[in-house]
């Protein structure tokens, strides 16, 4: 029988010169929170990009007729889960979804509908949990620079991220200058 948990890899317990694992922590956060806070924020450009979304979006589909997800999308997203990934609570792993049954995909088609509907997520959806990995197999791990912040998110959100792309994909388009998180596409390129 295959496990359901994540295995965890040790950890180093020296960082910086700090054993104490919440200030290790702490010296983690405050890194990712300088990081993601680097890029100013200007609302008025956010609007000009929203603006834009919504004109390229507004030609060339039907958004509404959308609101539906049924229970193939959800089925379809699921199969494309990678198995024995848990979601950022360690609550969650995919394979609970993989190994579900078809009522669960009904389940899971209702609330996703419900919330195209109604236009609201739960926190949890968009939630993560940022966590440090070494960036490389020889990395000096007691230096916090050779650590890279990934986000551990809810299934749930991946499933409806999924259904989102599959749904809209002849609507979305990308930058040529784009290659991470693209089909047939990769950062080394």
């Amino acid at each position: 029988m295959k496990q359901l948990r994540c295995q965890r890899k040790n950890v180093c317990s020296v960082i910086d010169g700090l054993t104490n694992s919440e200030d290790i922590a702490d010296r983690f956060a405050g890194k990712y929170r300088e990081l993601y806070t680097s890029v100013a924020y200007n609302s008025s450009d956010m609007q000009v990009i929203r603006d834009e979304l919504n004109r390229s979006l507004g030609s060339n589909c039907d958004i509404e007729s959308s609101f539906s997800v049924k229970i193939e999308d959800v089925l379809s997203a699921i199969s494309k889960l990678k198995s024995h990934k848990c979601d950022g609570n360690f609550v969650l792993y995919s394979n609970h979804f993989l190994n579900g049954c078809n009522e669960l995909a009904l389940h899971i088609s209702l609330l996703f509908s419900a919330m195209l509907v109604h236009g609201y997520a739960a926190g949890d959806m968009s939630s993560c949990t940022l966590i440090s990995i070494p960036k490389g197999k020889n990395a000096y791990v007691t230096d916090s620079g050779n650590y890279r912040g990934i986000a551990l998110s809810s299934v749930f959100g991946k499933v409806f991220d999924l259904i989102f792309l599959n749904k809209f994909r002849d609507c979305l388009l990308t930058s040529t200058q784009q290659f991470g998180f693209k089909a047939k596409h990769s950062t080394s390129m």
